[in-house]
């Protein structure tokens, strides 16, 4: 049995929390937002402040991949936000202009949604009931550490309530990780860090449908048109938001979609958008998020950690955009990783576990990030295409763009789209078949040259200005 520490109460550190507690270790978190979340989904929602958590009541898509993975490791959680009301559905189904029915492995495009409160609540249930102890209002001031060996090795916390000693400690807290700041302290000038210099900014609103029924087109719809982009989230008691992606630069946008006449005039633009529309908005303006791009951070150079007796799981070890969604699984698959490894490895060991973390993230974990990493340049160069009114003429990023066009006019190129992006491991080998690839291959050069569908940029910025 390890005592592990871990900070932050936000899903993944909760996750990962339950992982370990479920294998005989310790497990303390804390978290330094003073509330816990209410148990009504709605009183979530609506008087819940969590300061620590910006995107609390910004769009939230959990993939499929995670839906598999939590089902298998933590089901208890899954039925508790089930009981709470999250909505299970599949993002393969609703599929306009397919038509047919779903095949006998389509259950693998299962995934549950809900408003990011009610995760939250059932994760807090879900982990107070395995014994997990949980310390609201306990905030991580910084590291503890010894200077015996070649490197220092973390020994505890120190908190807002004292310090505490732990064989482990597990950095859960996402985005805002202070983890850089932490390390200088101890003295350590790290961790290694690479960022991506742009981003996209997020414009984000809530609705509850007029009769508890959700649009037509109600799985999780991501639509690309040019400068800007659409979300559009099915979520628990009839509620659903919806989205628009823009690049952070692109500042006459941004402002722009500041304003709910421009904003929902945007919408209309896409296909569909205006229905979506008619539901009765349920937060207070547009809610903005921006300057999201890609990061990742390690602790071990090529020949030794920076430091031992800490990890970073999740978002505080790599984020990337929300547009994939990809947060949450990879949290999971990260936390998978940390408890795995404590089954096989000695934490006696701090030099041999910090490496043997480090390389079973990279074996695990990189290679989506990587993915993640490709798709942020490719959309924000598009981007910058449209807006200077010429295509993007990448052969990679077009031949995406084909796959993408096929799967709107064969099920078969439909689901094997759909598994790579929620991040299916039969995913490889689906977008690999000759026949796929060939079609794919024949519609690239199609439509080689060829405009993104959608308003120009003067037609866009024209009907957001009117």
């Amino acid at each position: 049995m390890t005592n592990v520490v871990v900070i932050g109460a936000a899903l993944g550190g909760l996750q990962t929390a339950l992982l370990l507690a479920r294998d005989g270790h310790d497990v303390t978190v804390l978290e330094r937002d003073p509330e816990p979340p209410p148990a009504d989904p709605e009183w979530s929602w609506s008087r819940w402040e969590r300061p620590g958590i910006p995107q609390m009541r910004l769009l939230h898509l959990p993939l499929a991949r995670w839906r598999q993975l939590a089902e298998a490791e933590l089901p208890d959680l899954v039925k508790r936000m089930t009981a709470a009301g999250a909505v299970r559905t599949n993002v393969l189904a609703p599929e306009p202009g397919l038509g047919g029915e779903l095949r006998a492995d389509d259950a693998r495009f299962e995934t549950l949604v809900a408003r990011r409160p009610l995760f939250e609540s059932a994760a807090r249930d879900t982990a107070e009931a395995a014994g997990v102890r949980i310390r609201w209002g306990v905030a991580c001031l910084g590291l503890r550490a010894s200077s015996g060996g070649r490197v220092p090795h973390v020994t505890g916390v120190a908190t807002s309530a004292g310090e505490m000693a732990a064989e482990l400690v597990v950095d859960c807290t996402g985005r805002r990780s202070r983890l850089p700041a932490w390390l200088r302290e101890i003295g350590v000038e790290g961790p290694l860090e690479e960022t991506g210099e742009r981003g996209f900014t997020y414009h984000s609103r809530y609705y509850r449908s007029p009769d508890g029924a959700l649009p037509a087109d109600t799985f999780p719809l991501l639509v690309e048109h040019g400068s800007l982009g659409l979300l559009r989230v099915p979520a628990d008691h009839g509620t659903y938001s919806i989205c628009l992606i823009s690049r952070t630069h692109d500042r006459e946008l941004r402002d722009l979609l500041r304003q709910e006449a421009a904003w929902s005039a945007a919408v209309s633009l896409f296909p569909g958008g205006s229905a979506w529309l008619e539901g009765r908005p349920i937060a207070e303006g547009i809610q903005t998020m921006g300057r999201l791009t890609q990061r990742r951070r390690t602790l071990y150079d090529t020949e030794q950690p920076l430091v031992t007796g800490l990890v970073a799981v999740g978002d505080a070890w790599a984020l990337t955009v929300p547009t994939l969604g990809r947060g949450l699984a990879t949290s999971l698959n990260h936390s998978l990783i940390l408890r795995d490894l404590l089954r096989r490895a000695d934490t006696d060991d701090p030099p041999g576990f910090a490496a043997a973390y480090a390389k079973a993230t990279v074996d695990g974990l990189d290679w989506s990030y990587r993915q993640s990493l490709t798709y942020t340049r490719h959309r924000l160069a598009e981007m910058d295409a449209h807006a200077a009114g010429i295509p993007y003429a990448d052969p990679d990023w077009h031949r995406n763009r084909a796959l993408r066009l096929l799967a709107q006019r064969d099920p078969d190129a439909l689901r094997a789209e759909r598994a790579a992006a929620h991040l299916l491991p039969e995913a490889r080998e689906e977008l690999r078949a000759p026949a796929l690839t060939e079609a794919v291959a024949r519609l690239a050069a199609e439509t080689k040259g060829s405009m993104p569908a959608g308003p120009s940029r003067a037609e866009l910025l024209d009907a957001l200005t009117a």
